[in-house]
């Protein structure tokens, strides 16, 4: 895995570099300000560690909502305990928090979490024959006779299998919503109680499998 550390204490940035390191995560950059940071995007690092307080006049929660539209993991590490900048840094959907000052533990058990939420992935067949896809880069999967199809945002696979068969393996990280469908709810755009929309395109929600997505009945 590799990872970036947005951090304006370099003490700090490099006792956690070294956690990571001694845990198998290459740190392939330190920066200190959120344009850097978002340069760093082309270098495609796999996870964020980003403190809420940066230099510049954008602090990481800035930092956070562009990750989030790039549906890149981060996680805040931070010594901010204001409710309100709290409540603020949450729209932006981390991964987690880990408050100054931290322990090794608290680092290691926040990769575990990426580890589980992040480094599935799904075997599908493509042109070339068989290929591995991050499970997160997953819009959802569609029942389509003794296959799968298995949607990301500028491709389509097939996988060999019911859906029923994905719903197993992978029913904490996906949700069903209809008997043709699973779907990764990190990718919704909006839903009502017929109709969830990913990737542009109008998924049918049974009456069935509502409750999946908390909508009141």
């Amino acid at each position: 895995m590799k990872a970036v550390i947005i951090e304006d204490d370099y003490i700090v940035a490099d006792h956690l570099k070294m956690i990571l390191m001694e845990n198998d995560v290459e740190v392939i950059a330190v920066l200190d300000n959120v344009d850097d940071a978002v340069e760093s995007m082309k270098i495609n690092p796999d996870f964020y560690f980003v403190d809420i307080r940066l230099l510049g006049p954008k602090t990481g929660i800035d930092l956070g909502n562009i990750l989030k539209e790039n549906n890149i993991p981060f996680v805040y590490v931070t010594a901010n305990n204001e409710i309100k900048t709290l409540k603020k840094a949450a729209n932006s959907m981390p991964l987690g928090y880990i408050t100054k000052p931290y322990s090794e533990i608290d680092i290691i058990a926040l990769l575990e979490i990426y580890k589980s939420k992040y480094g599935a992935t799904i075997e599908v067949g493509s042109t070339y024959g068989k290929k591995n896809i991050k499970l997160n880069e997953v819009l959802y999967l569609e029942a389509d006779g003794s296959y799968v199809k298995i949607v990301t945002k500028n491709e389509t696979f097939t996988g060999r299998g019911t859906l029923s068969d994905f719903e197993n393996q992978f029913g904490s990280l996906l949700t069903r919503v209809h008997r043709s469908f699973l779907i990764n709810k990190e990718k919704m755009e909006q839903y009502n109680s017929k109709e969830v929309y990913i990737g542009g395109r109008a998924i049918p929600i049974s009456r069935s499998y509502r409750q999946n997505l908390q909508y009141p009945t």
